[in-house]
């Protein structure tokens, strides 16, 4: 029965993986990505690009955009989405992301060695104006919006939602859910909703 089971899923397996290791670089490219060596692709993301904008990925970036390549279930796929002209997104070195959104109309700029755990966001934007009457004459109009830096060995667990502004040193940990803004230091926990800081790692203390 197993045996069987096997065959009758090896159709859809091999064309995921022409799908992800064949097409889907080819696709990310003429949408007009840029990425390094050892990119890692399971499923499809989506890409939104805007005229003098960029999308950069670093080496050995691995991208999960299948509802089942995270032990979660992911409720989208990755996202990788410029929202205005000349906007950026940069992504470092050996960075992985489960069903990650990524929102940019200015920069949004990622270190090296960051995980960002399944179904969080990201966005240097408010995406309308706070308000009531601007958004009664141009809901689209006048939109705050600011640069988000997280920097190396950040580690941002499951739904979190990173807001415009903020910047995460070296090191940091971001609890799952967390709604975060604002500048914190390195090594810092960071939980709840507005987040906070609530413990400082000890690096020392942290396995290798």
């Amino acid at each position: 029965m197993d045996f069987l089971l096997k065959l009758l899923r090896m159709p859809a397996t091999l064309a995921a993986l022409i799908g992800d290791h064949l097409i889907g670089p080819v696709l990310l490219r003429a949408a007009g990505v840029q990425h390094g060596n050892g990119l890692v692709l399971v499923g499809s993301p989506v890409i939104r690009m805007k005229p003098g904008g960029t999308i950069r990925l670093g080496r050995q970036v691995a991208l999960y955009s299948r509802p089942t390549s995270n032990p979660l279930l992911l409720n989208t796929p990755c996202g990788l989405r410029l929202l205005e002209t000349g906007a950026r997104i940069t992504i470092g070195d050996h960075c992985a992301l489960s069903g990650t959104v990524i929102c940019s109309a200015k920069s949004v700029e990622i270190g090296n060695h960051v995980l960002i755990g399944a179904n969080s966001r990201i966005s240097d934007s408010d995406f309308h104006p706070l308000s009531a009457e601007a958004r009664r004459m141009d809901r689209n109009k006048g939109v705050a919006s600011k640069p988000v830096v997280i920097k190396d060995d950040v580690f941002i667990g499951s739904g979190a939602f990173i807001l415009k502004g903020t910047i995460l040193e070296t090191g940091c940990v971001v609890g799952a859910g967390a709604v975060v803004s604002g500048t914190f230091p390195p090594n810092s926990i960071i939980a709840g909703n507005p987040a906070r800081v609530i413990k400082t790692l000890d690096v020392q203390e942290t396995p290798l």
